[in-house]
């Protein structure tokens, strides 16, 4: 398996590593902010600006979800508002939504080796298939 530091661009890796780090926390660093913090890395753009600090646990998440259509409804607005296309074959880098098994549909950055998402130990990377992706090009 090559070497990910050498595939993935240092700005990706550098903000995987960064994430991995710091904890899980509802409204500053929760699986859409992680998302929404890739974005503002990479482009200076924040999807989620007018979202952060709006909630603090994860019933505050799904109720202001739940009142703004849902979270998939919420991040293509908040995309599309950033002035994101969506894309049907993201590469690395690209942002979406995906479809976890176990807790629904969840905010992912693609890297080489699959989604990447924020989890409660750190920072994961699945294989799911995606929901709706946008292309940060």
């Amino acid at each position: 398996m090559s070497n990910p530091d050498q595939e993935m661009s240092p700005t990706l890796v550098r903000y995987l590593r960064e994430a991995a780090g710091q904890p899980f926390a509802w409204g500053s660093l929760d699986c859409s902010l992680f998302m929404a913090g890739w974005v503002r890395a990479r482009t200076g753009i924040d999807p989620a600006a007018a979202l952060r600090g709006r909630y603090a646990t994860e019933r505050g998440a799904l109720r202001l979800a739940r009142r703004l259509g849902g979270m998939e409804a919420v991040a293509r607005r908040q995309m599309a508002a950033a002035g994101f296309a969506t894309t049907c074959e993201p590469v690395p880098g690209d942002v979406g939504i995906i479809a976890h098994p176990c807790i629904g549909p969840t905010c992912a950055v693609l890297t080489e080796y699959g989604w990447a998402i924020k989890s409660l130990q750190g920072v994961a990377v699945v294989r799911f298939p995606a929901i709706i992706s946008w292309s940060l090009a």
